[in-house]
């Protein structure tokens, strides 16, 4: 499972007029990237003030992840990708 946090500037914002197409092109195409490439989204969040996007994957394999952020999601955004796990299964690596 991942959480990947996009962040862009304002004048690479998606919702200007320049980037628009192709913004809604992406998010609209989003389901059908990730089914064919094997990962399930468990959730697209964007918080418009800050500029930032926050996407919840689930794939068995990093470079699917890197395959789902191609095009205007890749240049127009600075990124972070952690790998997580649930709270439950890292409390049992601690409690031994």
């Amino acid at each position: 499972m991942y959480v990947v946090t996009l962040v862009h500037t304002p004048e690479l914002c998606l919702a200007r007029k320049e980037f628009g197409e192709e913004a809604k092109q992406w998010i609209g195409g989003m389901d059908d990237l990730a089914e064919r490439l094997g990962i399930r989204v468990h959730g697209a969040y964007s918080c418009p003030p800050e500029h930032t996007f926050y996407v919840i994957l689930e794939t068995d394999d990093f470079r699917k992840v890197s395959a789902f952020f191609s095009g205007i999601m890749l240049t127009n955004h600075s990124g972070r990708v952690s790998p997580v796990i649930p709270v439950r299964e890292a409390s049992e690596l601690l409690i031994k």
